[in-house]
């Protein structure tokens, strides 16, 4: 299981115990003990795709740890600079994201540049020419995410 994914199991594990559980009344009543396997077994597979996107459609790509695993190998780290400097960035782009719907980054910059360098920084030593490729980095991993898992969804 990718680092991406460990929060999902919750989510995904409840919605495969539910979806079995029901598969299994309905296989039940419909085909007797048969049908109660069968039900069991499909509404489980069921229940777990279905549980992971709804997990993956609510907190898609929140979790800082996948950032954490790969800042210092992308292209626009900074040697000296570490995750403490990095994390707040990351954080911004997930956040605001959210805050601006989604639209593109190059439509907020300038807001997303006023607001990491009067609050936003929490106390990272990145300016905002040294913190914007990491923002839009989750910025647009969290589009991407969404994307992927909320076919035609508004983002």
């Amino acid at each position: 299981m990718s680092l991406l994914k460990k929060d999902h199991v919750i989510g995904t594990g409840s919605a495969a115990l539910a979806g079995g559980v029901a598969g299994a009344a309905l296989g039940a009543a419909v085909g007797g003990p048969a049908g109660l396997a069968i039900g069991a077994a499909a509404g489980g597979a069921i229940g777990a795709v279905a549980g992971d996107r709804a997990s993956e459609a609510v907190d898609a790509r929140r979790d800082l740890g996948h950032f954490q695993q790969m800042f210092r190998t992308m292209p626009y780290y900074l040697h000296g600079y570490d995750w403490h400097d990095y994390a707040p960035a990351y954080r911004y782009g997930l956040q605001s994201h959210d805050q601006f719907g989604g639209r593109p980054l190059p439509e907020v910059e300038s807001q997303l540049q006023g607001g990491w360098e009067s609050a936003a920084r929490f106390g990272s030593r990145l300016d905002w020419s040294q913190a914007r490729p990491a923002v839009e980095h989750a910025w647009t991993s969290l589009a991407d995410a969404r994307r992927r898992n909320v076919p035609n969804a508004a983002l």
